[in-house]
């Protein structure tokens, strides 16, 4: 535990559509429709729960967020809370079949079902390590550091300065060295790979066709995709395999909008 100038405390927040708002905390809330953020002093610990109905929208400033509260705390009063705490642990519930994800579920369900007690009526802290915590006394010097000795008096009388060196005897100019033959280089492959390219192209085309875009990276089966939602136009995934962009559905959408964004995607993935 981090060692502070008052008692720790655990904090709730629950993303309400974008708004953050400060609730009790009630292990009732970790629910599949709720994105909740629990700063724990305890644990030096910035939990993130983000339950699998939550829409992308809040998802994203869900996550924004902590990762902004993890550095600077969240204010109560005149308390702030978890200022730079040194983890971030994020929850997401649709990623709960992995063995790590699924391990630090629990142990946060396990954490908000503990005895809490509650002061300004959402700070939680343990009544029994409440009552042993004491911030670190200061220390004191219990004797004077000595002044540093004065500096010697400069000498009244002025050094002799040290004798002039001799003029150097310049060099006879060197003769222009030979230009070398120009030689024939090749194209060099873009670098980041091909999927990598044809995934800036589809990001390119989407946003130049939609006002408004959501997107979300994430790993499947050891390859990174992205997840894209132009709302009321599309909801993709493209998955970089090797040289190629796995785009799921490979019709994009139904809308004009999303047909046009197929059609500039493809027109720049051709010039690769």
């Amino acid at each position: 535990m981090k060692t502070l100038s008052r008692k720790p405390f655990l904090l709730m927040l629950r993303d309400d559509s974008g708004e953050l708002t400060e609730v009790k905390l009630d292990p009732a809330l970790v629910t599949s429709d709720n994105a909740l953020i629990v700063l724990d002093e305890y644990n030096d610990t910035c939990w993130v729960w983000i339950g699998k109905n939550v829409n992308m929208p809040t998802r994203m400033h869900t996550l924004r967020m902590a990762r902004s509260i993890q550095k600077s705390g969240h204010k109560v009063g005149v308390t702030t809370i978890g200022m730079a705490t040194s983890r971030l642990v994020e929850m997401m519930e649709k990623d709960s079949s992995d063995p790590e994800v699924a391990a630090n579920i629990e142990k946060f369900k396990n954490l908000l079902a503990s005895n809490w007690k509650f002061e300004d009526e959402v700070l939680a802290y343990d009544e029994a390590l409440a009552s042993h915590y004491e911030a670190a006394p200061p220390r004191v010097r219990d004797t004077a550091v000595s002044p540093p000795p004065r500096p010697a008096e400069a000498p009244t009388t002025r050094p002799t300065p040290p004798p002039r060196p001799a003029p150097r005897e310049e060099a006879p100019p060197r003769p222009p060295e030979p230009r070398p033959e120009p030689r024939t280089t090749t194209k060099a492959a873009p670098a980041g790979g091909l999927s990598e390219h044809k995934a800036a192209y589809l990001l390119y085309s989407t946003v130049k066709n939609a006002d408004l875009v959501y997107t979300e990276r994430f790993e499947r089966d050891g390859k990174t995709g992205i997840k894209i939602e132009a709302p009321g136009i599309m909801i993709i995934e493209a998955v970089m395999d090797g040289d190629e962009l796995r785009i799921s559905p490979p019709e994009f959408g139904d809308s004009e909008a999303a047909k046009k964004i197929k059609a500039d995607y493809e027109t720049w993935a051709q010039r690769l």
